[in-house]
């Protein structure tokens, strides 16, 4: 029940968020939402800095100024020359909107906190009142947009046009999202906005071409992510905003990977299936060779793959240590353990005196922190240990099992290549070359110069050292 006007407020904006999406991805300016959302921000952050609440009339009024203002400048893009690009543009705004926020809330005591509080937002502050709000304004906002729908799709197919109907049908569109994006940064943050206006819409384009079948699709896949979402934030204990975004990115992963491998052709099955089985491999072996390396290089840094491992295979750094230190690298860890738990129990004791209310006199306090910070000194003594004596086993693992993982996982890669290239040095070494020249990369290989230019785009091979054809 704690979590059910949540679960509301989030089925209402992916409702209404799917709609602006799938226009936004028609037009094709995919961070318009990001621009809008940080005008928006800026307006709450202006607000604040002048003492109002981003909640209260006057902080809605400058949140609303300011989203009119990036909902004009976003119009005024179709006045852009064709030269630049639109993306390029709404980029721009995006950095003047942050750069301007930081500057304004600098001078500010809670200036972090605020910030915080507009990228993440605090939909778990949600409550059963604020449900009308929301579902009115949507749905005056969604029935303006079915009314008009015809004109606001004719304008978004006219996206590279200038003519004055299109720039007024804009307005209209982007007028409405700042009301939108108004009403929901506040409450939502602008990274969970984002992902309610682009994900679903991406993952209901995925599957058909249909508005209606589109929409559909991504509203169901958007509050099944809510769900999990929230669900995941109130059992993990976990920042709620970040939690949802990663629900929503891992319900655009499992769609891909159902269009590629269910609802594709019978005859494209089968090869979707390769092309997925090699890619997940290849990540896999890629993975464990750059952490082989980063192994042998420095053992006694991070090593987050390994801990890993060992946590899976219980194979710990006492392994790879001799008796006297092994026997030493348990009694520190054993002791570790035991004046942490200590430590917790202390504090656990002196909570639960207060929320009682049976207040603790002045020596149990003071016998309390002495206790708190003698178990604290000795712990880190005892960590000190068991950190020393990790990256000396670190030091003996790197040959034992990061020699032998690094040579299986580049056999491992080398099998992963189609047989031509393996057939081939010549080949590969012509790929690797239109691959650097792809991505305009400017580098020596043994003395031949790999140069970008345009034919590295039209994946042509100009002529170096080793003989590439000519164009």
């Amino acid at each position: 029940m704690l979590l059910a006007a949540p679960f509301a407020a989030s089925a209402l904006f992916v409702a209404i968020h799917a709609n602006f999406g799938l226009h936004v991805l028609r037009r094709g300016i995919v961070f318009a939402d990001l621009a809008l959302a940080q005008m928006s921000a800026l307006g709450a952050t202006v607000a604040f800095a002048a003492g109002h609440s981003p909640t209260s009339a006057a902080g809605i009024a400058y949140t609303f100024l300011f989203a009119a203002i990036g909902a004009a400048l976003l119009t005024a893009s179709r006045l852009i020359p064709n030269e630049v690009q639109p993306e390029a543009y709404i980029g721009i705004i995006y950095v003047v909107a942050t750069a301007t926020t930081i500057v304004v809330v600098d001078r500010s005591p809670q200036g972090a906190e605020h910030v915080k509080q507009i990228l993440v937002g605090s939909i778990l502050a949600v409550s059963a009142s604020d449900l009308p709000k929301f579902a009115v304004l949507y749905a005056f906002i969604g029935a303006i947009h079915w009314l008009v729908r015809r004109p606001l799709l004719a304008a978004s197919e006219a996206v590279h046009s200038k003519m004055g109907c299109s720039l007024l049908w804009d307005f209209v569109f982007y007028s409405s999202f700042s009301v939108v994006v108004t009403s929901s940064v506040a409450t939502a943050g602008v990274l969970l906005v984002f992902c309610f206006l682009i994900i679903p819409a991406i993952t209901g384009s995925l599957f058909t071409r249909s508005i209606a079948c589109a929409l559909g699709i991504g509203w169901l896949g958007g509050v099944a992510a809510s769900a999990v979402g929230l669900a995941a934030s109130f059992e993990f204990e976990l920042p709620t905003g970040a939690a949802m975004a990663l629900a929503f990115t891992l319900m655009l992963v499992i769609g891909a990977v159902l269009r590629g491998l269910i609802f594709a052709p019978a005859g494209g099955r089968r090869i979707c299936i390769r092309i997925f089985l090699r890619a997940a491999s290849a990540m896999t072996l890629m993975t464990l060779l750059l952490s082989a390396i980063w192994l042998m290089i420095m053992p006694r840094a991070d090593q987050p793959m390994f801990d890993l491992l060992q946590s899976a295979t219980g194979i710990g750094p006492a392994t790879f240590l001799a008796v006297q230190e092994r026997a030493v690298y348990v009694d520190a860890l054993k002791d570790a353990d035991y004046r942490r738990s200590q430590e917790s129990r202390l504090t656990t004791l002196e909570r639960q005196s207060r929320w009682r209310g049976d207040g603790l006199s002045d020596t149990e306090v003071r016998r309390i922190g002495s206790f708190q910070q003698t178990f604290n000194e000795m712990a880190r003594g005892d960590d000190f240990v068991v950190k020393s004596l990790s990256g000396r086993a670190r030091e003996r693992e790197r040959w034992y099992v990061g020699l032998p993982l690094l040579i299986t996982s580049l056999l491992g890669l080398l099998t992963l290549l189609p047989g031509k290239w393996r057939a081939d040095p010549a080949r590969l070494r012509t790929a690797c070359l239109r691959f650097l020249r792809a991505f305009q990369i400017r580098r020596s290989i043994n003395g031949g110069i790999v140069s970008a230019g345009p034919k590295a785009l039209t994946g042509r091979c100009q002529k170096t050292t080793y003989g590439c054809p000519d164009p």
